[in-house]
This record gives structure tokens, sequence and C-alpha cells, in this order.
């Protein structure tokens, strides 16, 4: 028995760093597209073959779902990733790669806020004092770069404002044990918006290569969802949280060897700070729940 649980803990741990992987290399496949196409026509990309490749998926497994159960809030947790995407893709055309990804680790902090006031759900004297550190490790490690204020720090700063209320509106239907709903709406939102968009504003794409790459975006994102939900049915979405904080790392490493970019002083201790604190804030206030 102790081997079968250490083996199941290697497959969900496998699981999850692979996913959150897959996420960072999603990103960074997404910086390198808006360098030469226009956003709107990536995160069409990224929706529309993701959406093509759950069909595949639904039309050879045939899955059985529900989509009306909790439809209102699968409807709005669909727009608030679609829109957290726009803003995304805008913040990887025009800032650092691993900057915008500590910056997204403001989300946590978002989230046990609204959670704390919505449901009543009081942060514990030391949750508070450690969400406090994180929050001065992120302003310590992305300080250097953003000194100057512009208006264009919208599009860093909204992506974990709506992800923090994609997670909420994800806890108000954690009754809901079809996770493939979520992902069938956010693909079939996110490509009829953008469709029927870049019906008028399109740009003519001739490098098949870029078609390619459009595609390995949309199935990422599917693949990344994918591994992420069986991880979740394997274990629980508390232990898995706890490896988000490997995106820190994996987005590090691909700005260095993918774009050239070598990470500071002040990233190094304000990234591993991050992590440690985050981790120990998942673990006193989960503490607390049971």
């Amino acid at each position: 028995m102790p081997n079968t649980k250490l083996s199941n803990n290697f497959k969900i741990t496998f699981l999850a760093l692979l996913g959150y992987f897959t996420f960072c290399s999603m990103d960074s496949m997404a910086k390198h597209l808006v360098e030469t196409l226009e956003v709107t026509q990536v995160v069409w990309g990224r929706f529309f073959f993701h959406f093509v490749a759950l069909a595949i998926y639904f039309l050879i497994f045939r899955p059985k779902l529900n989509l009306r159960k909790d439809f209102k809030i699968q409807l709005i947790r669909s727009l608030l990733l679609v829109i957290a995407t726009f803003f995304m893709f805008n913040a990887l055309k025009r800032f650092d790669f691993v900057d915008i990804y500590i910056i997204f680790f403001t989300s946590p902090l978002i989230l046990a806020l609204v959670s704390a006031i919505y449901f009543k759900d009081i942060l514990t004297f030391k949750g508070w004092i450690l969400m406090g550190l994180s929050f001065c490790a992120i302003i310590f490690a992305v300080g250097p770069s953003m000194k100057v204020f512009t208006p264009a720090l919208i599009f860093p700063i909204v992506p974990p404002i709506l992800w923090a209320f994609y997670q909420f509106f994800t806890k108000l239907i954690s009754h809901n044990r079809e996770p493939f709903v979520a992902v069938f709406y956010t693909g079939l939102f996110g490509s009829i918006f953008f469709t029927i968009y870049n019906i008028f504003n399109w740009t003519p794409i001739e490098d098949n290569m870029v078609w390619l790459k459009l595609f390995a975006l949309g199935t990422g994102g599917f693949f990344s969802h994918f591994i992420m939900i069986y991880a979740i049915q394997l274990s629980n979405l508390s232990f898995v949280a706890n490896f988000q904080y490997s995106q820190l790392i994996w987005s590090t490493i691909i700005n260095l060897l993918i774009f050239g970019v070598p990470i500071g002083t002040n990233k190094v201790f304000g990234i591993f700070a991050i992590i440690l604190l985050g981790i120990l804030f998942i673990k006193t206030e989960g503490k607390k729940n049971t």
C-alpha cells in the first residue's frame, strides 16, 4: 500500500509539473507569435484550435456531459478566462516574460481576499503576514524592471485579477464534477467571439509555419487543461495547487534559453521568496479548513 501511494503521488506530481510547464510553453509560443501577428489573431488561434482539439476528443471518446448545469456561472468563468487571455497576450507583446509571471502570482492573494469576504472565511494572523510578505516579494522582484508607470501596465495587471475571479467562480461550482464542461465553454466562446472580430480585422497569414504554431498553441491549451483535470481527479485541487509556483521556474528557464534574457539577482531572491511564501500560505490556510 505505501508503494502504491508513493507511485500515485509521483504520478500526480509529474502531471502537475507537466501541466504547468505546458502553460508556460504556450505563453512562450504566444509571445513569439505576437511579435509578427495581431494579438487578436493569436488569441483566436489559442481558442479556435483548442476547440478543434476538444471536438476531436469528444468524437473519439464521446464523454457524457450536462452542458446546462451551472450554465450562467460557466459562462462567466469562460468570459473571464477569454478576456484574461487577451490581456495576457498583450502583456507578452510588451513586457518581460518572467515579470509577467511574477505579477500573475498576485492572483492567489486576490483570490484569498475575495474568498474571505464572500465565504466569511477569515484569514489567520499568520495568513495575513504571509500574504503581505508575498506582495512585498513580488514588488521586490519586478520593481527594477517597472520603475516607470505607463498605461500599458494594465495588460499584466488585469490577468491575475480576472484569474482570481475565475477561480472564485470555480469554487462556487465545486460540486460540479464535470470539468470538461468548463473547457468546452471556454473554447466555444473564445472561438466565436474572436472569429467574429477577426472576420472584419483579419491580416492574411501566408506562412504555413505560422499556422502550425497557432495550431500548436491551441492544442497545447487543450492538452494542458486535460493534464491538470486528470491530476486533480487523481488527487485534489489543494495538492495540485502547490505546484503552480513551478511556473516561475519554468518561465525563468524559458526566458533564458528561448528569449536570451538573463535573470537578475533581485528576481532570483524574489522568485525564491514568492515560491516559499506561497506554499507556506497554502499549507497554513489549508490546515485551518481541515
